[in-house]
């Protein structure tokens, strides 16, 4: 049997990717690293990443959701346009979201608001979360920890420390 590689964080709608993202992607199932799962960082970059993985049925695969370097341009419709792209059979995951200090573009109190949307909405729908933390374990473990049972998550970013590493495990994220 041959071992299956899978990408599950692959920041494929940047910009920088613009000029050779079929390459990519060909280079990448050639390798046979497939499913690959494109990360959606806002409603603009999930929606594109949403008709991308269209064209790949079975191989790749998006999430929908606002990285907090973006929570500040959250609107009330946010949420409803993030529900409508998770009905897509491609779409399997929400997020990136989460909490970031280290940069803090978004302020804080808007980014714990929007990152506890999506966890709720998460719930609602019944799907994994894809979860960015970096110099927010404290607010990040409070605002996930009444949710812990009700969804499955993957830290897919954190600089925290081992200590962090294993309340993560312990909560029974993945990483």
């Amino acid at each position: 049997m041959d071992d299956q590689l899978i990408d599950i964080g692959v920041n494929l709608m940047h910009r920088s990717f613009d000029q050779d993202r079929d390459e990519v992607v060909a280079k990448a199932l050639a390798a046979g690293v497939s499913p690959l799962l494109l990360t959606g960082t806002s409603v603009r970059n999930s929606e594109g990443a949403a008709r991308y993985a269209d064209k790949f049925p079975g191989k790749l695969f998006t999430t929908a959701g606002i990285h907090p370097h973006d929570t500040r341009n959250c609107t009330v419709q946010t949420i409803d346009k993030m529900r409508q792209l998770a009905k897509l059979s491609q779409v399997v995951a929400i997020g990136e979201c989460g909490l970031d200090y280290n940069r803090d573009f978004s302020p804080r109190d808007v980014q714990r608001k929007w990152f506890e949307e999506q966890i709720q909405l998460a719930c609602e729908l019944e799907m994994p979360l894809f979860l960015h933390e970096r110099e927010a374990h404290y607010d990040f473990v409070r605002i996930m920890k009444p949710y812990i049972g009700s969804m499955k998550a993957v830290v897919h970013c954190f600089t925290g420390s081992l200590q962090e590493l294993q309340i993560y495990l312990q909560l029974g994220f993945y990483i």
